[in-house]
């Protein structure tokens, strides 16, 4: 308890800093970063089979496919991390410009027109080497940032100017590309025209070599070594860190400073040989070994640490898949990944830990506990193997596994906090998610969200892929009834059957996104079929444990179920296999359902109605239409929404709209059924409005089929109905 109150007064004073992640600029190069996480990956495994440091490995792979059998890795590498760079300024700029439609509905602009313009004013302004082009240096990790800043320049100013109707070319055409291609030439080219200039202006600053080499050049004249041996660590460690964090290839632009640390090891080296005291601790290899076991961020700490304290399946899905490129120091996975660049959440611990490992292994090594490192190992070296060789000590693998320890629980804060504010955004998509499946508003295709560029509709498309595996698996979903009463018998007379589906990452789904996405989907129908046989099943275990006949179930129809011809044979099937009569089942439509119904709609319903099963409008409140539609459909029950029902003792308009329907339906002999009944008032002031037939958590809230049956027996046994706690 004491722990979780730390961390919540760590989430609330940071509160500030931890909101720029919801920035719509961060969300969008967060997502850029992501889209690229499967080359990431398989860059990684291309760069691990060529660099795995097992010489018995290398021998083999050289036996089975001669001298050139890297090619193979590095083709694959040169295809994926060796344009990073280009990959990552595409994403972006698609996801600026998606968030950008959002906000401008009226007006969008082609992400992906944007996006190729971002990419060929990076282009324009990437240095290239005669007879070879564009090299790796730049298009791979080393050109990240000034990629990154490319990307939301490019992108900003190029919406800026399609914006400004004077530079749009207007063109008709069949093909609806034409019109978007000839409304952007200007503004693209206008964009790629300030890149090219800037390219020439840097040109001239650094002689022919472009922005990149530039900053390149530049950066590391900014960085003075501090008259302390280990104050010029903790200064090489804060500046490469935070270039790392900011998508800067710390190690390459840094190379100046990282080879005053490899000399230092190698008059390391002389020194033991003459016999003489060694006169550095911190080299290149003392960092290597102690201190960036991983890579950059000391990062198989944040591996451990998401693997023993995240909660979140997605980043403890990426865990698992980096642990084996971790283990070998390439943690491009997780840095793309999570992400932790420019993730604000893991800024501190991506700069404290490599200091506190740093600290503790320069003072190990002081005290005498650890040898000095003295021989240079692979890279891809896993640490505890590493630390024995380096110091040729056990006691090398020691404080290796002591940093790891320390390094983990530096992070596991902050992989909490970062888990906090994944479940914020989730719930803020999935509430967004749910108005939008609430709502009556369809694309010109006709759906509702699936078709969404934004985040709603990817989380829409992933919930629809999800369930759609939940019904031919069964996992995660099931069937929850809530009671109806009729107070004046005091028996309970029948249930609403309502679909639950437990997803294993957002929890427990609303109805109304299942309905959405399986009706954007085009699998409604299979899932009101699992539905329907589910209920029938359990209709029939009640038969079999001495519930009578007079207790009905009923099911919820969509209208894309009711456009099926077949809807009442697939109905009768279901009862027939569970040797069920028709009056032992009901069906409900929602109001707004009934209004969407036309003539062919209105003859399967007289169908249904004429084979025995009840027919009931759900979500009744006039909210719609003049219940005089009510006529045109043959309808058993109407069931009057919460709407007029949660403030009825209050709300004098709703006696009076309530009261016009129980005579509409006494008049035309429909039984009424009030929901969302929570107090005693609301019955007392019902009842005396000539309502008697009550659903809601005053008597019980959606329970499963073993629960039902044990309120039914309970209220058989008494001979009334009382308030269930279930």
């Amino acid at each position: 308890m004491e722990q979780n109150q730390r961390l919540n007064r760590l989430y609330a004073r940071t509160g500030v800093f931890w909101r720029w992640a919801s920035n719509p600029t961060m969300r969008a190069i967060r997502s850029g970063l992501l889209l690229a996480l499967p080359l990431v990956m398989a860059g990684c495994f291309a760069l691990l089979i060529n660099q795995l440091p097992i010489p018995a490995y290398q021998r083999a792979m050289l036996a089975l496919f001669g001298p050139n059998w890297p090619l193979f890795g590095a083709t694959v590498w040169s295809g994926t991390l060796g344009v990073l760079t280009l990959l990552m300024v595409f994403s972006i700029s698609q996801q600026l410009t998606i968030g950008y439609n959002q906000k401008h509905p009226l007006a969008p602009i082609n992400p992906i027109i944007t996006a190729l313009v971002s990419f060929s004013s990076l282009i324009v302004i990437t240095p290239r080497i005669e007879g070879v082009g564009l090299t790796t240096q730049w298009t791979g990790s080393g050109g990240l940032f000034v990629g990154i800043i490319v990307a939301l320049a490019a992108t900003r100013l190029f919406l800026f100017l399609a914006r400004r109707s004077r530079f749009s070319l207007h063109v008709e055409g069949s093909d609806a590309a034409i019109p978007q291609a000839f409304a952007s030439l200007v503004p693209g080219f206008l964009t790629v025209l300030v890149f090219s200039s800037l390219s020439l202006f840097f040109d001239f600053l650094s002689g022919d070599d472009g922005i990149q080499q530039f900053l390149h050049n530049t950066l590391p004249s900014l960085f003075s070594l501090l008259d302390h041996p280990f104050g010029s660590t903790t200064a090489y460690i804060v500046i490469g860190q935070g270039l790392w964090f900011i998508g800067v290839h710390g190690a390459n632009l840094l190379d100046p400073v990282n080879q005053i640390y490899t000399l230092a090891f190698e008059e390391n080296l002389v020194a033991h040989a003459a016999g003489a005291p060694m006169p550095h601790i911190v080299t290149k290899v003392f960092l290597d070994t102690f201190v960036y076991m991983g890579g950059a961020g000391s990062s198989l700490c944040l591996l451990a640490a998401l693997l023993l304290a995240s909660k979140s399946s997605g980043s403890r899905k990426l865990a698992k898949l980096s642990i084996l490129p971790g283990i070998f120091n390439i943690n491009e996975p997780l840095l793309f990944g999570l992400p932790v660049i420019l993730n604000p959440v893991f800024l501190i611990p991506f700069i404290l830990t490599p200091l506190t490992l740093a600290l503790c292994s320069y003072l190990a090594i002081v005290a005498g506990l650890v040898p000095l490192p003295l021989v240079s190992i692979n890279w891809t070296t896993p640490p505890i193997i590493g630390g024995y060789i380096a110091t040729g000590s056990i006691a090398g693998s020691l404080l290796q596994c002591f940093n790891l320890c320390l390094g983990t629980l530096i992070y596991i804060p902050f992989v909490k906090i970062s888990d906090r504010i994944k479940a914020d955004r989730r719930q803020e998509v999935l509430n967004g998610l749910l108005e939008v499946a609430c709502s009556n508003r369809v694309s010109p295709s006709g759906k509702k969200c699936l078709d969404r560029s934004d985040e709603i509709g990817a989380l829409a498309r992933a919930l629809a892929n999800d369930l759609q595996t939940s019904l031919q698996t069964g996992a995660g979903l099931y069937v929850e009834y809530q009671p109806q009463i009729n107070h004046l018998s005091g028996r309970v007379i029948g249930a609403e059957g309502l679909i639950r589906w437990q997803h294993p990452v957002y929890g427990l789904i609303p109805a109304p996104i299942m309905v959405a996405v399986s009706e954007d989907g085009d699998f409604i129908k299979p899932l009101g079929l699992w539905v329907l046989h589910e209920i029938c099943g359990e209709r029939k275990r009640l038969r079999h444990c001495g519930i009578d006949d007079a207790f009905r179930l009923s099911v919820n129809v969509s209208v894309l179920q009711l456009n099926d011809r077949n809807l009442l044979r697939k109905i009768l099937d279901a009862l027939t296999k569970h040797d069920l009569q028709p009056s032992l089942m009901g069906i409900e439509i929602t109001e707004s359902v009934a209004l969407d119904l036309g003539a062919g709609h209105s003859k399967v319903l007289r169908e249904i109605h004429q084979s025995g099963i009840a027919i009931s409008i759900d979500d009744f409140s006039m909210g719609h239409s003049s219940p005089l539609y009510l006529k045109h459909f043959p309808v058993d029950v109407l069931k009057i929404d919460k709407t007029l029902s949660k403030d009825i003792t209050e709300n004098h308009t709703s006696v009076e709209i309530v009261t016009a329907i129980v005579k509409l339906c006494r008049a035309l002999d429909v039984d009424v059924i009030v929901e969302h009944i929570e107090n005693q008032a609301q019955i007392d002031l019902l009842r005396k409005l000539d309502c008697h037939i009550f659903q809601g958590y005053f008597f019980s809230k959606p329970i499963d089929g073993e629960k039902l049956l044990a309120y039914l027996q309970a209220a058989n046994d008494r001979g009334l109905v009382v308030r269930s706690d279930a």
